[in-house]
């Protein structure tokens, strides 16, 4: 198998799995139409499409060559057209680019019908009446892809410092390479091209070895790039089902003790991150309403009988928010809610998001798993126990 057949292979594969994308958005459908026309422009180069090609419109009308181009032509369009919905949402010079490509086409296909093209290649300037021509429409391709794939690298490059993720930044970047070197594509032409036209030699094996593997290069680049902010929402929503999984247990003890504040609404077991956002926020709801059962000083002796069971320091505080919510859903069986007093404050108050789950991560493994917790409600039970005892023992002795 020849790379011209795996770089097309690769690239329908990638433009199968973008293609279901094609309705949901101007930037998804840009994208897919990007790699299907790539797809079908390398699918020309394989010897046996090409043949197949030749075979029914006729060897000397050179079709191949020109449907390549011109499918090489509508790809940078879309590319430019995604890039900009990603970076530029507001637009950029949307009607100068429909005037481009609206000129580019018919140009092409003018100069390409008027030139007098050899078996072995386009003929060049002095070489004939026609041979002006294969110029011109070597010139116009190489113009708009050149532009195109330049403004291209400033949108996606510029945009990797916007982009929030390690992965969304390398796959800008991987784009932003991409059309760099599509851009190098194009000016490599127009030196070769150049020293043609003005030393009347060429070096056709050097030019066919630069133009396949900077093509080439740039279109794996591109598709890599493409492929790398999907593995991201991948990499997000293992964590979010990680974090789920973990918070889990704390959930089911806090719901229970506070049942009340579970919503009812229910979530595909699919939609990890819905899912996650209403676990904590049901997580919260419930240590609000379980910090009404106990007051502040409990929270003080749960800090300070962490401490004495030489809990690690950073540790420390998740353990006493742990010891404090058991507690609590403990005295919640009661029923009896403490009024006219301080309660304990929440420990994911005024956190960001990150930091959030990492602490509620924390706190969910020390009340699931630490014995200083599970001891904790004990010798509050058995503190609360000894102080309701001693005023009886007293009265009793006064009588």
């Amino acid at each position: 198998m020849n790379i011209p057949t795996i770089v097309a292979g690769a690239l329908w594969l990638v433009a199968l799995w973008r293609l279901p994308s094609i309705r949901h958005s101007r930037k998804q459908r840009s994208l897919a139409l990007t790699f299907v026309c790539l797809a079908a422009a390398m699918t020309l180069e394989v010897p046996e499409a090409k043949a197949a090609v030749n075979d029914a419109a006729g060897a000397g009308m050179r079709l191949p060559p020109l449907l390549k181009h011109l499918l090489g032509v509508a790809s940078a369009a879309y590319l430019l057209d995604f890039v900009i919905a990603v970076v530029r949402p507001q637009g950029l010079a949307r009607r100068t680019r429909l005037a481009a490509v609206g000129v580019t086409f018919p140009l092409m296909l003018a100069f390409y019908a008027l030139a007098n093209w050899t078996p072995g290649g386009p003929v060049r300037l002095g070489e004939g009446e026609g041979a002006v021509f294969p110029v011109l429409y070597t010139a116009v391709f190489t113009l708009y892809i050149g532009v195109a794939m330049i403004v291209a690298t400033w949108l996606f490059l510029g945009g990797v410092r916007h982009s929030r993720t390690l992965l969304g930044k390398a796959g800008l970047g991987f784009l932003g390479l991409g059309t760099l070197l599509g851009s190098l594509y194009a000016l490599q032409r127009v030196v070769f091209v150049t020293i043609h036209l003005s030393t009347g030699t060429g070096h056709p094996e050097l030019e066919d070895l630069l133009s396949t593997t900077l093509k080439q290069t740039a279109i794996l680049s591109i598709s890599l790039g493409v492929c790398l902010p999907p593995l991201s929402v991948a990499v997000d929503h293992a964590r979010d089902w990680n974090t789920l999984r973990r918070l889990q247990p704390l959930w089911e003890h806090l719901t229970e003790a506070a049942p009340h504040v579970v919503l009812s609404a229910p979530i595909p077991r699919w939609r990890v991150p819905f899912r996650l956002e209403r676990c904590v926020i049901e997580i919260e709801d419930a240590c609000l309403a379980l910090r009404e059962y106990v007051s502040a000083d409990l929270h003080e002796r749960a800090r300070s009988f962490a401490e004495q069971r030489s809990v690690e320091e950073d540790e420390a505080d998740a353990v006493a928010e742990a010891c404090w919510l058991r507690a609590a859903a403990h005295f919640s069986r009661d029923g009896r809610r403490l009024e006219g007093t301080e309660h304990p404050p929440l420990g994911v108050t005024g956190r960001d998001r990150t930091s959030e789950l990492v602490w509620l991560r924390a706190v969910s493994r020390a009340y699931t798993s630490s014995p200083v917790v599970a001891e904790f409600p004990s010798q509050e039970k058995a503190t609360a126990s000894l102080s309701a005892g001693v005023p009886e023992r007293v009265c009793s002795r006064g009588n």
